[in-house]
């Protein structure tokens, strides 16, 4: 046990002999040979793994890179997405506001009242009818006109809920609404042809229709004022030996096409 301690003892003597040697050697410029001797061969070896260093940090360098890109670009869609949605309700919010627009600059009354609606839907299965976003809440009720820009008639309201209300289009079947030819002032009434477009029926025999006419509402009915556009007459139906006549007409409004539509409020102010 002393043989080993005394061993170690010495050991440490010599390391720390040498060491100190070394400083002194290197503090007077003795081992400045040795030491570019040791470098000079060491070069293969240190070049090996400044080699291995470049060729392991440039593909690093370049996932690094990569992945900024992707985040960067992550990011521009992202934006470019919201501007996206903005831009589309802008577009929106405008041709509602143009809508509205042809609307009130129409000669009205100022005791005319519009309730501007939106389409919800079309049901075209037992009728020919379309639901707004509009209800007995707003002022509306069954029998009132609806319109389209520029006062086309598009029909009239069938049912009125609280919230929502159910539109019988001027094309259904059931749709009857008195109606004079706007030039050579023929009364008839225009009937919807099951969704198929409408006709100007219960003309007398011996009137004259012009093809390419514009027809009126007349203000006969309840709930639809006098002088919306019903459409025009794209042909005639004129039969030896009969009593009436009959016209085909081409609906002003783009039926299958709305988006939003007007009711007519206070119509005997029209």
């Amino acid at each position: 046990m002393k043989n080993t301690n005394k061993s170690k003892l010495i050991n440490f003597i010599i390391i720390l002999a040498v060491i100190l040697l070394l400083i002194f050697f290197n503090w007077w410029g003795w081992l400045t040979a040795p030491k570019s001797l040791v470098f000079w061969a060491a070069r293969p070896v240190i070049g090996l793994f400044q080699a291995i260093d470049k060729r392991v940090s440039v593909p690093w360098d370049f996932f690094i890179t990569l992945k900024d890109l992707s985040q960067e670009n992550a990011n521009l869609m992202s934006e470019n997405k919201r501007l996206f949605g903005e831009n589309s309700r802008f577009k929106e919010t405008a041709r509602e506001n143009e809508i509205l627009r042809q609307q009130l600059n129409l000669d009205q009354p100022a005791k005319q009242k519009l309730i501007m609606a939106s389409v919800t839907g079309y049901s075209l299965t037992s009728g020919q009818y379309l639901l707004i976003n509009k209800g007995r809440t707003d002022g509306v009720a069954v029998g009132l006109a609806v319109v389209a820009a520029n006062n086309f008639l598009v029909g009239r309201v069938a049912e009125a809920a609280d919230n929502f209300s159910k539109v019988l289009l001027v094309t259904d079947g059931n749709s009857s609404v008195n109606a004079l030819t706007q030039d050579t002032r023929v009364n008839g009434a225009v009937k919807g042809n099951h969704g198929l477009g409408v006709t100007m029926e219960m003309i007398p025999i011996d009137a004259q229709i012009n093809i390419n006419e514009t027809v009126l509402s007349s203000g006969l009915n309840d709930g639809v004022p006098r002088g919306l556009v019903i459409g025009r007459v794209i042909g005639v139906d004129k039969k030896a030996n009969e009593i009436w006549q009959s016209a085909v007409i081409a609906p002003a409004a783009e039926i299958n096409n709305l988006e939003q539509v007007f009711i007519l409020v206070n119509w005997k102010e029209f």
